[in-house]
């Protein structure tokens, strides 16, 4: 993608709400069912027009709201597998399937893991350049839903309210990243501008905590004051916004400009279990015009 033709919008979760034309396009029955025949079988020509329709909203809204809300995506009846292997197929489209942890898994299925689901899932980026996730199953019970907040947003009313911290999350922090894949150690600001004039973000929030016990170095006075206006305005109900997802709906997050989180749920076991496919993609040849 051509950074240079960014026109980024910055937004509170009220806006993101009202402008979700911008953000989040749902397909109809017919449009699911021409792009997959198409895929299934080999013939990708017979699915041009919706491939076409989906790639440039694709490119079109993660260039400027930083995120991608695709409805009605794949038919979560499929196998699991199916389901997997169609995707990472389309997914050619928008960039390369990279490992996103030690064991160099290429896809993973994102499900409670012993009670875990009841705990929220704090703020953070991935260590790709697009954020994947597919829902197969939401929580029976409600909750589970992916929480997004605009980088420019929160940026820029730090800056407004505490000048002093986001001088401080503007200056370099290390994040010690060991057995993980990609990079080990990141040393990066927290908030920052990019060369094509939008703000960029990387936050993790146990990651930039704990790395002083690995080895980096101690977290000053200023600096856990920085996190903690961060983590205040994060959570701000008019900051965060809860995208509830259902079952086929896809989810497509600019790592470099959005935070996500997860609210907290209580899962139901066997079929209606919450489960998410998890891809990581960095951006290549294949994402330019």
């Amino acid at each position: 993608m051509n950074e240079h033709t960014v026109t980024e919008i910055g937004w509170s979760s009220l806006e993101l709400e009202a402008r979700r034309e911008l953000w989040s396009l749902a397909l109809t029955d017919r449009e699911r069912q021409e792009l997959w025949a198409g895929a299934h079988a080999g013939r990708w020509a017979a699915a041009a027009p919706v491939r076409e329709r989906l790639r440039a909203f694709v490119r079109e809204s993660a260039g400027s709201v930083g995120l991608t809300h695709v409805g009605n995506l794949m038919d979560p009846a499929l196998p699991e597998k199916e389901i997997t292997e169609a995707l990472s197929l389309l997914l050619r489209d928008y960039g390369r399937i990279v490992p996103q942890n030690g064991r160099g898994d290429l896809t993973s299925v994102l499900r409670d893991q012993d009670g875990d689901g009841n705990t929220e899932l704090g703020f953070h980026c991935d260590t790709c350049d697009l954020l994947v996730l597919l829902c197969l199953q939401p929580a029976y019970h409600g909750g589970g839903l992916t929480k997004l907040a605009s980088a420019r947003h929160v940026h820029d009313l730090i800056g407004l309210e505490r000048p002093d911290a986001l001088a401080t999350l503007r200056e370099e922090w290390t994040f010690d990243r060991t057995g993980r894949a990609g990079p080990q150690v990141v040393v990066t600001p927290i908030l920052y501008s990019r060369r094509d004039g939008t703000i960029g973000c990387y936050y993790q929030t146990r990651t930039v905590r704990s790395s002083p016990d690995r080895g980096g170095p101690a977290l000053t006075d200023r600096q856990w004051e920085a996190l903690g206006v961060l983590d205040e305005v994060l959570y701000r109900p008019e900051i965060a916004f809860g995208l509830p997802m259902a079952a086929g709906d896809l989810l497509i997050i600019r790592n470099s400009r959005v935070l996500h989180g997860r609210s907290a749920y209580v899962d139901e076991p066997g079929p209606h279990a919450r489960r998410m496919l998890r891809i990581w993609l960095n951006e290549g040849e294949t994402w330019a015009p």
